[in-house]
């Protein structure tokens, strides 16, 4: 009897909830406790950093050694744990930065591993990637609402005992998973030269960076961006919850979707997506615009997000599922570090309009990149691993 995908299904629950409890409110915690608004998105940077090389390295070796859920176990443990600590940390600013620098190391390889336990199960025992990942993008938008109503009722320092107990909660569901014998397959360093060998997969990773650092403008200055014209968290985790509500829909159906589209196009017109919603939003003023916009999550997060890990798989295969998973973590995390590291600075000086106006421009260069990236991905010869199962998301 094939395992139960229920484990998987939860686990996304609580990460993502925790995820949805956190990131878009993490840059008012940290100015409610006395950092500036560039401070704060900067700060928010370190998380990207470690994701340069965390995932990679650990999902190689989760690879090598057969190890994912044993890996997932533990690094959920130590992500509720650090993340606790910002309670010791108040408002002492190196203290905050030693907290977030130890949460980023252990939150990193999570997603990576639970997509490439996902993908793995589906691989064996059939099913749909996107079904179970339609579960984290639930997770995320009943919590970030909620999370919202709490802590306009309550405060937003309420934040950090909500993200610790979400993330403790998942170390519950990673336990339910079950975990293959550790062993060992020499095989997947070979494996790993000969997957960044391949020049289609820098262009396909350089063109998910930019999309990423345009992107991170919104998970991390969109409350600060609303509280400038007046609105509260309340109505922050409103816009979030619309956006999520029909990404989850998206992600629902994306296995018939992609069939039909194919994960290069995807990401194409998912970056096309972002950059017209980053120009709207960019002149967005009234509650109505702001919320009229946030449909495009379907696109810009939903579509992305399974078009790109379907990509990474395609290229990785079977057996660097992990470490494929990581790389696209990094190249994420490049465009992140940069994004987070400029948005707050942009929006002291120009406000939203200016942040989400060069948004929408590097979310164009992005679209461009992917673009040439799926022209050059059915056109050349096929992977040197004969390429993945086909679109499973």
């Amino acid at each position: 009897m094939p395992p139960s995908p229920v484990p998987i299904t939860l686990y996304y629950v609580a990460l993502f909830g925790a995820l949805g409890l956190y990131l878009p409110y993490l840059s008012v915690y940290l100015t409610s406790v006395g950092l500036s608004e560039a401070t704060a998105t900067r700060v928010a940077a370190v998380g990207p950093v470690v994701n340069l090389f965390v995932p990679p390295l650990l999902g190689l070796l989760a690879d090598a050694r057969s190890a994912r859920v044993w890996l997932l176990r533990g690094f959920s443990a130590a992500a509720a744990l650090t993340f606790a600590g910002l309670w010791l940390a108040a408002d002492n600013l190196v203290a905050i930065v030693v907290v977030m620098a130890l949460f980023a190391v252990t939150r990193a390889p999570l997603v990576p591993l639970a997509d490439a336990t996902a993908h793995e199960h589906v691989r064996h025992h059939g099913g749909s990637y996107g079904r179970l990942r339609t579960w984290g993008s639930l997770g995320y938008l009943v919590v970030a609402k909620l999370g919202g109503t709490l802590y306009a009722e309550t405060s937003i320092g309420a934040m950090v005992g909500a993200t610790t107990a979400a993330l403790a909660l998942s170390v519950v569901f990673a336990w339910q998973m079950p975990a293959a014998v550790p062993r060992r397959d020499t095989a997947s360093f070979a494996a790993w030269r000969d997957l960044l060998r391949e020049r289609r997969l820098w262009l396909f990773l350089v063109a998910v960076a930019a999309g990423q650092m345009a992107g991170s403008s919104y998970d991390a200055a969109l409350a600060l961006h609303l509280r400038r014209l007046g609105e509260g968290e309340d109505f922050v985790g409103t816009v979030i919850a619309v956006g999520v509500a029909v990404e989850t829909a998206l992600i629902a159906v994306s296995g018939r979707l992609l069939a039909w589209l194919s994960a290069e196009r995807g990401l194409a017109l998912a970056f096309a997506a972002a950059a017209l919603r980053w120009g709207l939003l960019a002149f967005a003023t009234s509650r109505v615009m702001i919320v009229a916009q946030a449909p495009l999550h379907a696109l810009t997060f939903g579509l992305y997000w399974v078009s790109a890990t379907t990509l990474m798989r395609e290229y990785a295969g079977p057996r660097l599922a992990a470490a494929g998973q990581g790389l696209l973590g990094a190249a994420t995390a490049v465009g992140s570090i940069v994004g987070l590291w400029n948005a707050g600075q942009l929006l002291e000086r120009g406000g939203g309009r200016l942040l989400f106006g060069v948004s929408a421009g590097v979310a164009a260069l992005a679209a461009a990149l992917a673009t040439a990236h799926a022209i050059a991905f059915r056109q050349r010869a096929p992977l040197p691993h004969g390429g993945g199962d086909g679109p499973d998301a």
